[in-house]
């Protein structure tokens, strides 16, 4: 299937996947933001963002920092806690995992549940 034409039907996520043919179903330990600092401070992260019924959403390496502060750290829910949306910033969170490295850059998806 054209990789352009998908999107995600469920989560947790089984497989990830880009438009230049990268793909992969390799889905690592969950993140605590604790983990996702220490990955920042060695260098730049691939966050992407995981929704039903939207193709994953990239984030530039260049904008990991950036997005780090104004998206993800106020909305990520810790690594197996219960989240309860409503009582959260935007009525939203993340749940994050690892998923390997894309040219030795750390890949960290960025679940949406709802």
């Amino acid at each position: 299937m054209d990789a352009t034409l998908r999107v995600i039907t469920r989560l947790p996520l089984e497989e990830l996947w880009r438009d230049d043919a990268f793909s992969s179903r390799v889905r690592g330990a969950a993140l605590s933001a604790d983990d996702i600092i220490a990955l920042l401070r060695a260098g730049p992260v691939h966050f992407v963002v995981a929704d039903v019924g939207e193709r994953p959403q990239w984030i530039p390496p260049q904008e990991s920092y950036r997005y780090w502060k104004s998206e993800v750290q106020p909305h990520l829910a810790a690594p197996g806690s219960r989240v309860y949306l409503d009582q959260l910033p935007d009525s939203y969170a993340y749940f994050a995992t690892a998923w390997g490295e894309d040219a030795g850059i750390p890949i960290v998806v960025l679940e949406k549940p709802h």
